[in-house]
């Protein structure tokens, strides 16, 4: 079986169904003069003209309008039958790394959006804490709190910011009979495994909050920032919690801020990508796609 040069047929095609050699060039990502060979290039291999000038458009001539039923109709079975084989071939993964309560108060709620719109990518994900290596081979994106510079195996695009309030459960507000800054005394402190911050927040709120010296040192503490959020809905204590993770809590009102005094996080929540290997065609669309909801930062993803 001897066949016409498959990039000339492809040529034809389009310029055959758009009825245009420019919009052709369009659609093929070429020039309208490379487009122009191809179809020269099939004609000369048959011997006879499938396309005619007329002023500065194009028409079939009666042996291109035959040979475009046959061609266009064999390229439409070819892409139904590669769309058939793509929809039963091995799913798209793409492994994605979080911090756990990035993970289960942020992104988790808003994952039936990316199913939704993106049914044949699978998303394997898996949350590890920030003092975890991130190894580039292991993971496709990342979404970390810290520096960029702490990642260098990795591009960076920032994400949500890490400002940080003070929160707590509306049951155990009522509970503690709080009614304004000056019952904070009373209220347990929740810690992360950084017991610095409740100490810097309460030399910031000192003209609404007093407590006694050394008060910001005590309380539970957890080792990590999910455990934190989870003790606070339970309605353990007060925590210290970045207000872009936990705008849904707020907002349904299972969390309720005690001031709008805010600690001013330098770190921010960034999206990390390997630098040294491209990433697959469902790990750019996740990160896509997460860049482009409510409240993140549009600044494009990284390495793109």
């Amino acid at each position: 079986m001897k066949l016409p040069p498959m990039q000339a047929l492809r040529s034809f095609e389009v310029v055959a169904r758009l009825s245009s050699v420019t919009r052709a060039a369009e659609e093929l990502c070429v020039t309208h003069s490379a487009v122009s060979h191809q179809i020269r290039k099939l004609e000369e291999w048959l011997g006879i003209s499938l396309v005619e000038r007329i002023g500065r458009g194009i028409r079939l001539t009666e042996a291109g309008d035959r040979y475009k039923t046959s061609i266009c109709g064999a390229f439409e079975k070819i892409n139904a039958e590669t769309q058939l084989l793509k929809r039963h071939a091995a799913p798209s993964m793409v492994r994605v790394s979080c911090l756990p309560m990035f993970a289960v108060a942020w992104l988790m709620p808003r994952m039936y959006d990316f199913w939704a719109k993106f049914p044949d990518v699978h998303v394997a994900i898996q949350y590890d804490r920030s003092s975890i290596a991130l190894d580039p081979l292991s993971v496709d994106v990342a979404i970390r709190h810290g520096n960029p510079a702490e990642f260098p195996d990795f591009i960076a695009a920032p994400l949500l910011e890490g400002t940080a309030v003070p929160v707590a459960s509306p049951h155990y507000l009522q509970r503690m009979n709080y009614r304004s800054p000056a019952d904070f005394s009373r209220l347990n402190l929740l810690h992360d495994q950084d017991k610095r911050y409740w100490g810097l927040w309460f030399t910031k709120a000192l003209d609404e909050v007093r407590i006694p010296a050394g008060q910001a040192e005590l309380g539970q503490v957890f080792s990590d920032g999910n455990l934190t959020l989870a003790a606070c809905l339970a309605g353990e204590g007060v925590a210290l919690l970045p207000k872009s993770v936990i705008l849904s809590q707020l907002r349904a009102k299972t969390l309720v801020s005690l001031s709008i005094t805010a600690i001013e996080d330098e770190i921010s929540y960034i999206l990390l990508t390997p630098k040294r290997r491209s990433i697959s065609q469902g790990a750019l669309c996740f990160a896509h796609w997460i860049q482009s909801l409510p409240g993140t930062t549009k600044i494009g993803v990284p390495g793109t």
